[in-house]
């Protein structure tokens, strides 16, 4: 039986996931700031619930460490995040703080706990939600997206570091899915017209984002296709934005951006 590691299961994909992959005879090691909110677990199969605040230090060296000590941890499955959508100018510092503390800094002290555990067995996989946002930079996601970048990046960086240890490392991208995660809205007089092109654009001009089930059906594939491949458009409509972008490049793609949204 394989374990898998994951943040953020209160909600949205880390819950699904959570209840696919104990149907699929894994281990799952959920964790969530409030245990209160990951309570129904208790009466899933092979399911452990554990409290984890990616902005508390000592409490990811802790939990990391008992983990590690009492399973033969197989996937670390880092998916816990924070959402702001606002103009840059507009965004108080402690939200900017907030973000980076959960989405980088959380992220990569975890990151950092389970990575000597990997080496030592030399197999392994450190799987990341990250975001199209990660990839794609767009307006009014200046603080997210640059924390969904710093993200893409550290796990495209340890790739090479891990590589060597037959450890993997993969990174699921979202676009627009219909899960409870909301960003955490601030004023964004003046760009009003702007947010609804963006996620008329996000949804491919569907009246809602990708069913959740897409994205963990992607993580399904990521965690059992063994292929040596880092980026998992997490569904059809992220996977045709996400090669929309890479095959017309960022000169090109601003230019075409630009007059989806304010033109």
């Amino acid at each position: 039986m394989k374990t898998i590691f994951i943040t953020g299961t209160s909600s949205g994909i880390g819950k699904e996931t959570v209840k696919f992959l104990s149907k699929k005879d894994f281990r799952v090691i959920a964790t969530a700031r409030n245990l209160e909110s990951i309570k129904e677990f208790e009466s899933l199969p092979n399911v452990v619930i554990m409290p984890l605040d990616l902005t508390d230090t000592k409490q990811i060296k802790e939990i990391s460490s008992k983990v590690i000590k009492e399973y033969d941890i197989d996937i670390l499955f880092n998916n816990a995040g924070y959402g702001i959508k606002a103009p840059l100018e507009l965004t108080p510092e402690e939200d900017i703080r907030k973000n980076f503390e959960t989405v980088v800094i959380g992220n990569m002290l975890l990151t950092q706990e389970f990575i000597p555990h990997f080496k030592k067995r030399k197999s392994g996989l450190i799987l990341t939600t990250t975001s199209l946002a990660g990839i794609i930079a767009l307006p009014l996601d200046g603080v997210y997206g640059a924390a969904k970048h710093a993200l893409t990046s550290m796990c495209e960086s340890i790739y090479y570091e891990l590589k060597p240890f037959d450890v993997k490392v993969k990174i699921i991208i979202p676009g627009a899915t219909q899960t409870a995660f909301k960003m955490n809205p601030f004023c964004i007089d003046g760009y009003e017209k702007a947010n609804e092109n963006q996620q008329d654009f996000l949804r491919d001009g569907k009246s809602e984002g990708a069913d959740v089930s897409e994205s963990v059906e992607t993580i399904w594939e990521a965690i059992t296709d063994n292929k040596d491949k880092i980026h998992y458009p997490s569904d059809k409509v992220a996977l045709k934005l996400y090669n929309q972008y890479m095959e017309m490049g960022i000169e090109k793609y601003k230019e075409f951006f630009y007059k989806k949204m304010f033109l």
